[in-house]
């Protein structure tokens, strides 16, 4: 993780790629395209605390829905395998 001057301080702040940077305000993030710095972003995000335990939560779900589908793939795999 990086730190970037943001709004006259420093700020933890990350590349996450496709273009967009994350830069954690103290209280809530900002997703940024294109640029971290303000005037050069092509679009500003802005997550506050609820929306980021919303988010967490969103991929949290996605990774059981995937690991569920490897499972069912996994036994489909073995089960074509004993026939």
């Amino acid at each position: 993780m990086d730190t970037v001057e943001f709004q006259g301080r420093k700020c933890p702040a990350s590349y996450l790629g496709d273009g967009v940077y994350a830069i954690y305000d103290g209280f809530g993030i900002w997703l940024r395209t294109g640029d971290h710095r303000e005037e050069y972003a092509t679009n500003n995000i802005y997550f506050e605390p609820q929306v980021v335990d919303s988010f967490n939560l969103f991929i949290k779900q996605l990774c059981e829905m995937r690991k569920e589908g490897e499972r069912k793939e996994s036994q489909n795999m073995a089960e074509n395998l004993n026939q």
